[in-house]
């Protein structure tokens, strides 16, 4: 948990993040990849030690969101851009992240 905690303080005072960090110095991206990489190690042992499938789990989420948050429904602001890439608003088809 004091991982989560350590990679929140990162954009604690941030505030909006764009696309790729243009803003950001090498040195924070780096930290950014670490504190990452902990959170990220210890959620897949924590899984492992609890019996869930996290991939299972994951899938199960998205499905789940899809249905309460349909995309024909979703409002989203639109980019110039005709490239997905690009467009920051894009999420690929995929639903909002939920709770």
């Amino acid at each position: 948990v004091g991982e989560v905690g350590e990679l929140s303080e990162i954009f604690q005072w941030k505030g909006e993040v764009p696309k790729g960090l243009p803003d950001w110095k090498e040195e924070e991206k780096v930290h950014l990849g670490e504190e990452l990489s902990d959170v990220l190690l210890y959620l897949v042992r924590l899984s492992d030690i609890c019996g869930v499938d996290l991939g299972k789990a994951a899938l199960r989420k998205v499905q789940l969101n899809a249905v309460k948050y349909p995309a024909k429904l979703c409002k989203e602001v639109v980019s110039v851009s005709s490239n997905p890439e690009e467009n920051p608003s894009s999420n690929n088809g995929t639903a909002p992240d939920a709770d």
